[in-house]
């Protein structure tokens, strides 16, 4: 069974578990007006979970920059576009970085797409490839001079950068995150192309979130078993002691939902701070238990935010309305 989740704007909305042992059973709670609210497919166990990173998706930290050899020692972190291929009569190469660090160590990467809004260029067809970076980097510094020449040969993956469109364009990063999953050293990836044509991409700080750079990844986490029985026990063997299985968890809120508290249209009110509420909110959905959450945020930022008038009195979809923070990314277990 496969579910999908996602921080915020342009993803696709699904409930799942985190991962573990086991799975919770589909619970019903009572919501403001005292009818029931069945969770429904909030306790599904998910064995592939799917996060789409991109900036302005809450938790997504991203980094771009374009290198040009004719302004060596220029950082172009700020812009919004960065280019592959020959621009100007000069070459031009381009980073991305996505912070990866909420994958559990160990995990399956099953897939990993990585989006680009590719701009209306003309001149014909011309294949952008897709290198590791070796080194670290930020796009508030990177010049051509100091991390123009940090990539592996080798290529990762290829991007077709297509004549007269003006579109996504994807390419298979599943090897390569699953590389930097097992040894730690996510450093991005670098686009070059053959100095004949220009290709445009729009980056992070482009104003239309839905044209900036994404990386999509479902990934399965590890459990306390290997599955294998190999020293002639009668159960499961890990090759030693197993690790406590980690907490099941079930993502209660989809994406752009958010729990906060009534009051004045600023800061925590009686919630007290983010995880107050997240546990508050777990408490009203039928669970005991907070496994994590994610950012605070303005409910004018979010779809809709749920508001506390108590711990236990909370008013359904409040919508948009006022900037008092909600918390989103909320993970419960029992």
């Amino acid at each position: 069974m496969k579910e999908t989740i996602a921080t915020a704007i342009f993803v696709i909305p699904a409930m799942l578990g985190l991962a573990g042992c086991s799975a919770p059973t589909t619970a019903e709670t009572t919501d403001f007006s005292g009818e029931p609210r069945e969770q429904t497919g909030r306790a599904k166990q998910a064995l592939s979970v799917c996060v789409d990173v991109q900036r302005g998706l809450p938790g997504s930290t991203v980094e771009d920059t374009c290198l040009d050899a004719s302004a060596p020692s220029y950082s172009d972190g700020a812009a919004i576009a960065f280019y592959t291929g020959l621009g100007n009569g000069s070459e031009r190469r381009s980073l991305l970085k996505f912070d990866l660090g909420f994958i559990p160590a160990g995990s399956v990467i099953d897939s990993a797409t990585l989006k680009l809004y590719q701009v209306w260029r003309t001149g014909g067809e011309s294949t952008v490839r897709v290198h590791k970076v070796t080194a670290p980097w930020s796009e508030a510094t990177a010049t051509w001079a100091s991390a123009a020449g940090s990539y592996d040969a080798a290529v990762v993956a290829t991007i077709l950068a297509r004549n007269e469109l003006t579109s996504v364009v994807t390419a298979d990063l599943t090897a390569v995150v699953q590389g930097w999953s097992d040894a730690g050293d996510n450093h991005g990836v670098a686009l070059e192309e053959d100095l004949v044509l220009n290709t445009e991409f729009r980056s992070s700080d482009e104003p239309i979130a839905a044209r900036r750079p994404m990386l999509s990844v479902c990934y399965t986490a590890p459990t306390c078993e290997d599955g294998i029985q190999n020293q002639g026990e009668s159960g499961v063997d890990c090759g030693g002691p197993c690790a406590a299985c980690p907490p099941v968890g079930v993502m209660i809120t989809e994406p752009g939902e958010a729990y906060g508290h009534h009051g004045s249209c600023d800061g925590w009110n009686g919630c007290g701070d983010a995880a107050t509420c997240a546990l508050w909110a777990c408490e009203i959905n039928g669970y005991s238990q907070l496994v994590s959450h994610g950012a605070g945020a303005p409910c004018t930022e979010l779809d809709n935010c749920h508001l506390f008038f108590s711990q236990n009195a909370i008013e359904w979809s409040w919508g948009t309305f006022c900037g008092v923070s909600g918390v989103t990314d909320i993970v419960c277990s029992n």
